[in-house]
């Protein structure tokens, strides 16, 4: 057991952009643990279940017909399992040569040996145990002492089915408190909104205080991106960059990659699901439904749930996990504090923030918190596609080093100021890198003077106002960026703390 490791494990309900995002996740399964890959229903997909019937409620102009009146007793925009396999299939293919650029990437039959069917009968379907809620139950169960990270890009049904059959087994017994609290504190999920009634219906109830991160970066990374201000990050959306840097037929894994418009067909889905084959579905319906542009063949089409993930990842050099308030690459998050159980017990839900954006034009707006990462994300993902065709490690790009000589906690008197040296060291032989610094005001105490890095590159100071209390913080940003055709970056997020 590698105790250092980020363990985690992969929720997701089918859609075309969970298999984006699965693809996605296949270029990093070296930075984390990947413990589990299991398929479960939502609101949007599901199998049927004989005899099962749905209340008609329609919830959403935006909403399928499907969603309204089901069926749940037969098929609804269900795409399958074999589909999971069959990505693990091109990541065989392309393991060979990603294994030559960084260490970790576990064995295409190790990730076999954890894909798993979970609940999938309908929305919320939560019947029985099945594959996928006893791989979960059993990790939660275990004594790894590291966090669980449930990543849930479909329903949380797979996951509370888990957690009822551990209810079930252990409620009443001396040692249960003890437990239900190490649980609760054990398990945090990341999730890319309720997507069926189970967490609010059964997690909310009974593991109250279980952290629950909405990762709703929806205008960011998912369907209706065409709406944000223009700069590099929508550049990296675009179907030239699409084009040129994900789908150029150097990785298996990428080639099956979904994007708008481009003559794929989803099995399962009808007309109104088919973003890829139907050319009428921007007109008469997904962009005439929510107002937004017409997109171009090749566009990227959506990854909504990738988030849950991304801010995972320990390779970008954000603190995220010691406290999703302070962001990172997915963006910052806060603490909903007006949420509560139908006993009256307040809810562990985090929710989106966002910070202050200025776009090409030098426009400011308030946006999600991820937005400025979004062209680091898409160049670092097509930089590991294009390990996928190099044979040897000098014949790719590859991120930088950085790390800071005093470390990434520091204190500080009111009124001191303070310097940081950053080290910045290229991967790549005759590669150069440039280092950036900025303070992060959304979470930074008000009033600091800060230097920015030297012309040198070596040094940024900054002084805390002498106004400082106790226990204020001030963040700093650093960046080391590549010369390359990615710019590949790396971060480091250094707090000084008033003493």
């Amino acid at each position: 057991m590698n105790t250092d490791r980020i363990r985690t494990i992969i929720t997701q309900d089918a859609e075309v952009d969970d298999q984006n995002s699965l693809r996605h996740f296949l270029f990093y399964t070296n930075e984390v643990e990947l413990q589990g890959i299991v398929q479960s229903s939502s609101k949007f997909h599901w199998i049927g279940v004989p005899g099962a019937t749905k209340e008609n409620v329609k919830r959403s102009e935006f909403e399928f017909e499907g969603e309204v009146t089901g069926p749940y007793d037969q098929p609804y925009r269900w795409p399958g399992t074999q589909w999971m396999f069959d990505e693990i299939d091109d990541y065989e293919k392309d393991y060979p040569n990603l294994s030559k650029h960084a260490e970790g990437y576990p064995t295409p039959d190790y990730l076999r040996s954890i894909t798993k069917i979970g609940n999938i009968g309908y929305e919320g379907e939560m019947d029985a145990p099945t594959e996928g809620s006893e791989l979960i139950r059993e990790k939660i169960l275990d004594d790894d002492p590291r966090p669980l990270y449930v990543q849930v890009w479909g329903g949380t049904n797979t996951l509370a089915r888990a957690l009822l059959d551990i209810q079930n087994e252990y409620e009443g017994g001396e040692d249960w408190p003890v437990l239900r609290e190490k649980i609760m504190k054990k398990v945090v999920i990341t999730a890319c909104g309720e997507q069926d009634p189970t967490y609010r219906s059964y997690i909310a109830e009974n593991w109250p205080d279980m952290q629950f991160v909405k990762t709703l970066q929806m205008r960011s990374y998912a369907y209706p991106w065409f709406v944000m201000p223009e700069g590099e990050s929508k550049d990296t959306l675009r179907a030239d960059f699409m084009k040129r840097e994900i789908l150029n037929g150097k990785s298996a894994i990428a080639q099956g990659y979904c994007t708008w418009l481009d003559g794929k067909v989803y099995e399962g889905e009808g007309p109104r699901g088919q973003f890829g084959s139907n050319p009428k579905i921007a007109d008469e319906w997904f962009g005439a439904k929510m107002g937004l542009p017409k997109p171009v063949p090749y566009d990227f089409l959506s990854e909504g749930d990738s988030p849950t993930f991304f801010l995972l990842f320990p390779c970008w050099g954000f603190r995220t996990l010691e406290n999703f308030a302070w962001g990172g690459i997915a963006g910052r998050y806060h603490r909903v504090d007006n949420q509560f159980n139908s006993k009256g017990e307040p809810l562990n839900v985090w929710d989106v923030s966002m910070d202050a954006y200025t776009d090409r034009d030098g426009n400011t707006s308030e946006l999600e918190s991820m937005w400025p990462y979004v062209c680091d994300i898409q160049r670092d993902f097509a930089a590991r596609v294009a390990w996928c065709s190099a044979k040897k490690y000098e014949d790719a790009e590859h991120a930088p080093k950085l790390s800071i000589r005093e470390g990434t906690d520091l204190t500080a008197a009111p009124g001191e100021r303070v310097s940081i040296h950053p080290i910045a060291e290229a991967a790549d032989e005759d590669a150069k890198v440039m280092v950036f610094c900025r303070i992060y005001p959304e979470v930074s105490a008000p009033g600091s003077v800060f230097v920015s890095v030297s012309s040198c590159g070596d040094c940024a100071e900054l002084t805390v106002p002498k106004s400082a209390e106790s226990g204020d913080e001030f963040h700093l940003i650093v960046k080391a960026q590549a010369d390359g055709h990615f710019r590949l970056v790396r971060y480091q997020q250094v707090i000084i703390k008033v003493k």
